[in-house]
């Protein structure tokens, strides 16, 4: 015997329950992520002191590997190097310096020879620099330009100078007919290397 409204009961409580879901909500935990490794970097540096170092004791090594491979050539090596170092620290001449005086206008420059300059064109000789006149004669004057260096005038007619007497730079000296002579000495030797231009003389002390 079948029951109908029993039969629709037991359809909607089936029905019911099938509907009868709960959704719970997803909860996602991450993982802590790994800590980073930490990059260390290991900065080496050579100082100054070290590269000498290094550097020598190349140089001793390549030195004493010769030793073993030809005694003749390693004293020739060593003989070498000593003349070499010797030569640049002990021997080495110092760099020349040069220094120069200007020419009076007044005058012109005829020839340079063994370090004697010739002039010309006019009558009146000017002292070429500021100094002091240590020696005159009937036919020069020589003046002082510091304790090394001195100028001597010569091929003159008439000195109006004294020895102990101050000059400046185209101060009158003497007077002198068609050409006259400048010598630089330094202590007490005359200088040949000389150039000469229109305007200046020049020369290495």
């Amino acid at each position: 015997m079948e029951y109908e409204g029993i039969n629709n009961i037991i359809c909607d409580a089936e029905e019911n329950d099938w509907l009868d879901v709960s959704y719970s909500e997803r909860k996602y935990v991450n993982k802590p992520a790994k800590a980073a490794r930490k990059k260390i970097n290991f900065k080496f540096k050579l100082t100054k002191k070290m590269q000498i170092i290094a550097i020598a004791v190349c140089c001793v090594a390549a030195l004493a590997a010769l030793l073993f491979i030809d005694g003749n050539f390693s004293k020739d090596v060593f003989k070498t190097v000593k003349t070499a170092f010797s030569a640049s620290v002990f021997t080495r001449e110092p760099t020349p310096v040069s220094a120069n005086i200007a020419i009076p206008v007044n005058v012109n420059l005829v020839d340079v020879k063994d370090g004697v300059a010739t002039f010309n064109g006019g009558k009146a000789a000017l002292s070429f620099t500021d100094g002091k006149v240590t020696d005159i004669t009937d036919k020069s004057v020589t003046v002082e330009i510091d304790d090394k260096t001195t100028i001597t005038y010569d091929n003159l007619k008439t000195v109006f100078v004294a020895v102990g007497d101050t000059v400046s730079a185209n101060g009158l000296l003497a007077q002198y007919d068609g050409q006259f002579t400048a010598t630089i000495f330094t202590n007490g030797e005359a200088v040949k290397d000389v150039i000469a231009s229109e305007k200046q003389l020049t020369w290495n002390v």
